[in-house]
This record gives structure tokens, C-alpha cells and sequence, in this order.
């Protein structure tokens, strides 16, 4: 497929974060192949950019897809209520199908919001992994293992994570291993999931000190500190996205950049379960740690919303150190662009030349992006403003409507689905 932009503003996030007003892009392929003016190229598609501004695809490099299928259910609730007497025993009565139809519920919604690659862990993978190949979406999906220290659970669980790694790697999808949390898994499983990501040079996700009670539990189990038992273990390495990161020493923040972890900031997730913190960005960034965006599932969130995020994101951490400067609206997008590419490994994040063609379009006329300025992008932009959608080089939105999938079939079917399995 080839795809011609015509006359378009770009946002590039290039090394030198150039904007560029009324350009082509020339698309062929999964790739941007030519940037300029008036480009001449003959395509099968052509678009018109007059009154938009094309950016890259926001990358999430934290969910749990299918929990779409959650929304409203555990609201109003502490995490440590509401996970093990609610979510928890309905999610041990999901199967294949649902999740499914969850995850296709859930890359619906990520596509009209701009996102274009995201991070998954969870599980019937095999079922989410066909939803991504059929939206047209990019992912990184995991098996999420937990063993809670039983030693044939910990078998099956690593069968499971290995098995999953090796058949559904593919030109979209990139798998990897997700040991759940430190208070879920055993040093065995930690340390045997770590070498068959090196085995397969594949990531590693796990979630993180995102609570006190998981910190508090920890000193009491181990002596020490998720990210000291992490690091105790020899667990952390670059390969490693580690979600949520809310209750970190500044110690264990210097370990995480001088092994190169790269970190899963979810800031609405975490103002919804009140986990009485905020993670410590600019601590991180001044110990060189990649900082991406997630928005974990949709339990914990409500929404896959990644514009919403990124302001979130901003405004928690001006608000929790009382300093409006502290993070600014730059950083939001390199965090949700540039920085989600380069932890996801993908060669992506940026609008230049021999990119990846992932990308949006959005109406920069619209009355809420006027008069326009780039940080209207995080801090007034939201989905009704995306047009265009443009994956691996196809268009998956069109005009407002995505195209990739039945969409009105999804949403008639998903609404069954959890009326099923949360009524029953």
C-alpha cells in the first residue's frame, strides 16, 4: 500500500523536535519513505492534510487489554479491596473468547485516540495477539506468569510464557516475558523468566512498587525493597519495562537508570486507586531513566486514553511538588512518542524518513485547538479531534471511522460478553 499526506503540518519528534508546516508525506510500504514539498509520488491513497497536523502514534507501553471488559465494575474501590474480592474470582471466569472480544473492544478505542502500538500483559495471549492482527494495531504482548511459590505452577506458567514467545513473534507482534510483580512470583520464576528473555532477546514486563502495602510487604518478606530485591536478584537489566514505580527511594531510582530499566508511568491508574503517591519523574529523569506512558487496564483507568494521559500525566506531577515548571508538555510527548519506541524497541516514535509509517492525523482547526499551539496536543487535544489513523503503513481510521475492523459488531458483542460474565 502507498499513501500520499498532502499539505500537511508535522510534528516530527525528531532529534531536533522540528515542526513542519504544509509538507507532503509520502508513505509506501510500512514505511515513510519521502518528506517534502510537493511531492510528486503516485499512491493508492491520497490524503488531505490542509487543517491537520500528522504526529506519531502515542506508544502505551502499559495495559491489560482485555479489561475493557471491567470498566465501572471495581470504581470507587481501594486496590487491595476491590482486586481480591471482585476482579480477581471474575477473572478466573474468562475465557478465551472473552478476552477476545475484549481486546478488540479495547484496540477500537486505542485507535481512535491516536495509539498505535501498546504493551499487554495478561492472559488467553493467543486470543489477544489474534485481535491485534486483526485491527491492524502494533503490539508487545506477554503472558503475565504468577506462582505465588508453587513449584508446578511455576512450570506451567513459564511453559506458558515460553510457548507464547516463540509462535506468535511476528512483523507486528513482539512477544516478551511478564513475571507479574515481585510479591506474585518467586525468585525462581523471576530469575527463569530473566534468562529465557535473554534466550529469545525479548523485553520483560512486570509491575513495580506501585503500592505502599506491596513496599511494606517486601521489607517484612525479604529485608529489602522491590527494586533492592529486584536488583539483589540480578532481575534488572535494560531489558526490563517496569510499570507504575510510585513508591521508589531515591537509591533505588539510581539503580533503575544505571541498569537501564525503562519505566511504565501510569498517572490516572494511579490517582484512581489513590496510591498515595506520585512516581517520582523528575528524580528519574535526572538519573537518565526512559519514562513512558501507560495507562494500565481499563478496571483501574476506565479508559485507553493516552491524550488523557499525557495531561494527567503533566498536571499530577505539578500538582503533587508543587511546581508548575517541573514537567512540561515537551517531555509529555517524548514520553508517549519517542521514549515508548526506543523502550518497546521499534523503529517508530518519530515522523522522518525511513520510520515506521505510524502515525495520526489530527484537526488542529477544531474550537478546542485554537489558537493552535503544539502544547494544545497535551493539554487540550482529545479524541474526537483524531481523523486519520495510519499503522504499519495502512489506514486504519478514516475520516472519523475505523475501518479495520467491524466496529458496531465489536461493540454489540463485547457489551454481551460483559454483561455475561459480570451479571453471572
Amino acid at each position: 500500500m502507498s499513501i500520499l499526506i498532502k499539505n500537511i503540518d508535522v510534528l516530527t519528534q525528531n532529534e531536533g523536535r522540528e515542526f513542519l508546516r504544509g509538507v507532503d508525506i509520502f508513505i509506501n510500504g510500512n514505511k515513510i519513505e519521502r518528506i517534502g514539498k510537493n511531492l510528486k509520488e503516485k499512491a493508492e491513497f491520497r490524503v488531505d492534510g490542509r487543517g491537520k497536523l500528522a504526529m506519531p502514534g502515542l506508544i502505551n507501553t502499559h495495559t491489560h487489554l482485555a479489561m475493557t471488559l471491567f470498566r465501572g465494575y471495581a470504581d470507587d474501590m481501594a486496590f487491595w479491596e476491590a482486586w481480591p474480592k471482585k476482579v480477581w474470582p471474575k477473572e478466573r471466569k474468562l475465557n478465551g473468547e472473552d478476552v477476545y472480544w475484549g481486546s478488540l473492544l479495547g484496540c477500537i478505542e486505542m485507535i481512535r485516540s491516536g495509539t498505535t502500538c501498546f504493551a499487554d500483559m495478561y492472559f488467553f495471549m493467543e486470543e489477544t495477539a489474534r485481535a491485534v492482527e486483526r485491527s491492524g494495531m502494533r503490539a508487545n504482548l506477554a503472558y503475565g506468569m504468577i506462582d505465588l511459590g508453587d513449584a508446578e505452577k511455576r512450570k506451567r506458567e513459564l511453559r506458558k510464557g515460553e510457548s507464547f514467545v516463540r509462535k506468535f513473534s511476528g512483523r507486528r507482534i513482539q512477544c516478551s516475558f511478564a513475571p507479574h510483580a515481585p510479591y506474585t512470583c518467586s525468585k525462581e520464576l523471576l530469575l527463569k523468566a530473566k534468562e529465557l528473555a535473554e534466550k529469545y532477546d525479548v523485553l520483560i514486563q512486570i509491575h513495580l512498587a506501585e503500592t505502599r502495602k506491596e513496599v511494606y510487604d517486601s521489607v517484612k518478606k525479604f529485608g529489602k525493597r522491590p527494586a533492592e530485591y529486584l536488583e539483589h536478584l540480578g532481575f534488572l537489566s535494560k531489558r526490563v519495562i517496569a510499570a507504575h514505580c510510585v513508591w521508589l527511594t531515591k537509591r533505588e531510582v539510581k539503580i533503575l537508570g544505571e541498569r537501564g530499566v525503562k519505566v511504565s508511568y501510569n498517572p490516572v491508574s494511579n490517582m484512581k486507586l489513590a496510591t498515595g503517591g506520585a512516581a517520582p519523574i523528575p528524580q528519574m529523569l535526572e538519573s537518565n531513566v526512559c519514562v513512558t506512558f501507560g495507562t494500565d487496564g481499563a478496571v483501574s483507568n476506565n479508559s485507553l486514553n493516552m491524550l488523557e494521559t499525557m495531561k494527567l500525566g503533566v498536571l499530577l506531577q505539578k500538582f503533587h511538588l508543587w511546581n508548575a515548571e517541573v514537567l512540561n508538555a515537551q517531555q509529555a510527548l517524548d514520553f508517549a512518542t519517542r521514549n515508548g519506541a526506543d523502550a518497546l524497541r521499534i523503529n517508530a516514535g518519530r515522523i522522518e524518513e525511513g520510520r515506521l509509517a505510524d502515525l495520526f492525523l489530527i484537526d488542529i482547526k477544531a474550537p478546542n485547538m485554537i489558537p493552535f499551539n503544539p502544547s494544545n496536543l497535551v493539554y487540550s487535544s482529545n479524541p474526537s479531534n483524531i481523523s486519520e489513523v495510519i499503522i504499519d503503513g495502512k489506514l486504519v481510521m478514516e475520516e472519523g471511522r475505523v475501518v479495520s475492523l467491524d466496529e458496531e459488531k465489536v461493540l454489540e458483542k463485547a457489551q454481551r460478553v460483559a454483561e455475561r460474565f459480570i451479571l453471572g
